[in-house]
């Protein structure tokens, strides 16, 4: 078991952020530029050809500030939320605050299967943990960066703890995950 004090940082890949981001962020951007030319000519129908406020002015500036509150929360989501596993606790960082859960207050670790039912389609498999709550502590995604390094902590606290594991998919790939060097 690997006790050397090491953490590993869970997030989504850099691709992947990167990737919206250069999506997200020109039309960020061009919302922004429009509420500018707005504010600059004093009148709130230019960045639509339009003269003062009617429906179709209100209907596009509502339309633009929901995307715009979307998109920029979507990105600072991707960007700030990240797992941490450590030999002796878990700590989940999202754009609105930061949990820790120590290893003592986990009930288990379980593998859940992939999903095609999820806000925003197909889910693949996670390696959930559950607080002595029941509440998700983290779920970490083969497809995010760290994951190999995280199954080899999460190995490592099963062997401490066999009683985080009740199921036999979930100890099985935890079995066939090494550990680290043995102390």
């Amino acid at each position: 078991m690997d006790d050397s004090g090491r953490e590993v940082v869970v997030r989504v890949q850099r691709g992947l952020r990167l990737l919206g981001t250069v999506l997200m962020g020109p039309l960020c951007a061009g919302i922004l530029v429009a509420v500018l030319d707005a504010a600059r000519a004093g009148d709130p129908g230019v960045p639509l050809g339009r003269s003062g406020w009617s429906g179709y002015v209100a209907l596009g500036w509502a339309v633009s500030l929901v995307l715009l509150l979307v998109m920029a929360g979507s990105l600072l989501v991707l960007w700030r939320t990240e797992v941490r596993v450590g030999p002796w606790a878990v700590s989940r960082r999202t754009a609105f605050g930061r949990r820790e859960t120590g290893l003592q207050d986990l009930r288990r670790v379980v593998l859940r299967g992939p999903s095609a039912h999820g806000p925003t389609g197909p889910r693949p498999a996670a390696l959930v943990l559950v607080d002595k709550d029941g509440r998700t502590v983290a779920a970490l995604r083969p497809t995010e960066t760290g994951f190999p390094e995280a199954l080899a902590v999460v190995r490592g606290w099963v062997e401490r703890r066999p009683d985080l594991v009740t199921d036999e998919d979930t100890a099985a790939l935890l079995g066939a995950v090494d550990a680290g060097p043995r102390a």
